[in-house]
């Protein structure tokens, strides 16, 4: 089997490429503003599970900021920060248009709004 030449000159073109992806990821940053809290006690009602009361891990007007796309910032739900993961990947890749989007807790969803910063 023939193994493909890679020439210096390609190997630095990736080198440059692959620095203009990171200046840009470093540069774009996600504001995650928690909007609201709902419980749904009829729901609960029906199907309890955990606390029959709204999300405790946030509070409505919370403000976070992401530094990269990979990690959650600290104090944020894991479980929220997995659902909310494609939106803050976009934002990071440049996308620029605000998006609502909640948690998939149907008995105690938290309502974000996403929108891209500039550091």
């Amino acid at each position: 089997m023939d193994k493909k030449h890679i020439s210096e000159n390609e190997i630095g073109k990736t080198s440059k490429e692959e620095e203009g992806i990171e200046n840009i990821q470093e540069k774009l940053r996600c504001r995650i503003t928690v909007l609201k809290k709902i419980f749904n006690e009829d729901l609960y009602q029906q199907y309890p599970y955990g606390a029959a009361s709204p999300c405790g891990r946030f509070e409505e007007g919370q403000v976070f900021i992401t530094d990269n796309r990979w990690d959650p910032p600290e104090g944020f739900c894991h479980w929220a920060w997995g659902d909310l993961r494609p939106i803050i990947q976009s934002i990071h890749a440049g996308h620029s248009v605000t998006m609502i989007s909640c948690c998939t807790d149907g008995l105690r969803p938290v309502t974000f709004k996403l929108e891209r910063i500039e550091s």
